[in-house]
């Protein structure tokens, strides 16, 4: 649950409780207020019925008639049941209630509250009595109706005080997302992740300090690159240095030995007496062709002679040829190179052909797949070596140190790329490499 989300229930949850809190307290003390206003209004309404009916009535009988028309005609005294009762105790009339509409919970019976009685007397004799109970089921109706209504209110400028709050929190916290979003981009490796100015003078002070410790890193790792740029570089001047000494100086040597050795062989074979130093020049013959195919493999290895005669593309053909054949079809390899392709430069051609070599050898020799897949491609602002394979995951990282995905990866940062190297989804490993392709110039001098 992200912190948006909670703090949206947090106000939800606070304002439900305030709504009913509020809600219980008015519904806890409503019958308490209602007994209340009625049993005020008692003493009011018995100063207005009458006590004596001297002059009004000539008998008991018109008394009595008069008493009931003016009780029956009650109709709009509220909060207050009169009833009319002979001097007996008989009930002569009541005034009409109109009915009240409460909720079946309001509508229990409260203790029976005690009559307030008044005596009408015609002659100096009493011919009748008022008896008054209050009657709260009205004023509870008018008080609950107003509850319902007051509740209603409440809940909608609760709820609109809510999203109001829940607006202006969530407003307060787009500062926070935009920083959680630059770290996102920064930890993906994008260098030029700034954050904007902020109104918010402490999230104002984090933005600037994320975006100098930003810089500072964009120029760090600028430098590092650089660094590593020129270390390639001058490890590729070196190399292809060390096989052009060893080519030009050595190998020539160890060619011109083998004819010279194969002459001393043939001497050898035709004097039975030089039998024993035969053997020695079998030796000697047979250590010299061991050197020249070892310096051979040297040479290869320092800088592949096929890039220079059959370009990048034929490279990587005649070596996908020779990883065929070395598992006589055991395992199937397709190369996928569609476009003309042209030369990138000395360290950037090396760089292509080293890291083809490396996910060959590591999808073969570790990963135990039956079958590798290379897509290569090119335009004029980048390169894109995709290798996939349905081996191990986990082995096809290769396990040799110093190689692997470690090497890939910072050759890749030191040509300005990217690489990412992942299980494929449908099981085995994936690298997909994005090199920026730049012009012959920046190489050609180290030639």
């Amino acid at each position: 649950m992200t912190l948006k989300t909670r703090l949206a229930w947090i106000v939800l949850l606070l304002m439900s409780a305030l709504v009913l809190s509020y809600s219980l307290a008015l519904a806890s003390t409503m019958r308490e207020r209602a007994d209340a206003e009625t049993r005020g209004a008692l003493p009011w309404i018995a100063e207005l019925l009458p006590a004596r009916l001297d002059g009004m009535a000539r008998d008991d009988v018109q008394a009595l008639e008069q008493l009931q028309r003016l009780v029956r005609g009650l109709e709009r005294i509220r909060h207050v049941s009169v009833e009319l009762h002979a001097s007996d105790g008989r009930l002569l009339a009541r005034a009409p209630q109109r009915p009240a509409e409460l909720p079946g919970w309001m509508r229990r019976e409260a203790p029976a509250a005690a009559a307030l009685r008044k005596d009408v007397s015609l002659g100096g004799r009493s011919v009748a009595y008022f008896e008054l109970r209050p009657a709260a089921a009205d004023e509870l109706a008018e008080m609950w109706a107003d509850f319902v209504r007051s509740s209603l209110l409440v809940v909608l400028l609760s709820l609109l005080a809510g999203v109001a709050i829940v607006r202006l929190a969530l407003r307060a916290f787009q500062p926070v997302e935009q920083i959680r979003d630059a770290l996102r981009d920064l930890g993906r490796g994008t260098q030029g992740a700034r954050l904007p100015r902020f109104r918010s003078p402490e999230m104002d002070e984090i933005a600037s300090a994320f975006n100098r410790m930003a810089g500072e890193l964009q120029a760090a790792q600028a430098e590092r690159q650089a660094l590593m740029r020129k270390l390639l570089e001058n490890e590729e001047h070196t190399r292809r240095s060390v096989a052009h000494d060893l080519h030009d100086e050595l190998s020539p040597y160890l060619v011109a030995q083998q004819p010279l050795g194969r002459v001393l062989q043939a001497r050898c074979a035709q004097r039975p007496d030089l039998e024993d130093i035969g053997r020695l020049v079998q030796t000697l013959v047979s250590h010299q062709a061991q050197m020249l195919s070892t310096l051979r493999a040297i040479l290869v290895g320092l800088h592949p002679p096929e890039l220079e005669t059959l370009g990048l593309r034929g490279a990587i053909e005649q070596l996908v040829a020779q990883r065929r054949s070395e598992h006589d079809g055991r395992v199937q390899i397709t190369l996928e190179m569609p476009g003309d392709w042209q030369r990138f430069g000395a360290v950037l051609d090396a760089s292509i052909y080293r890291m083809v070599q490396e996910c060959l050898t590591n999808a073969l020799r570790h990963a135990s797949g039956s079958w590798v897949q290379l897509h290569i491609v090119h335009t004029a602002a980048a390169i894109d070596i995709s290798v996939s394979n349905d081996g191990a995951a986990e082995a096809a990282t290769g396990a040799r140190p110093g190689l692997g995905t470690i090497g890939m990866r910072e050759r890749c940062l030191a040509l300005g790329g990217d690489f990412q190297g992942r299980p494929a989804p449908n099981g085995g490993w994936q690298v997909h490499i994005h090199l920026p392709a730049e012009p012959v110039a920046h190489t050609e001098a180290l030639a």
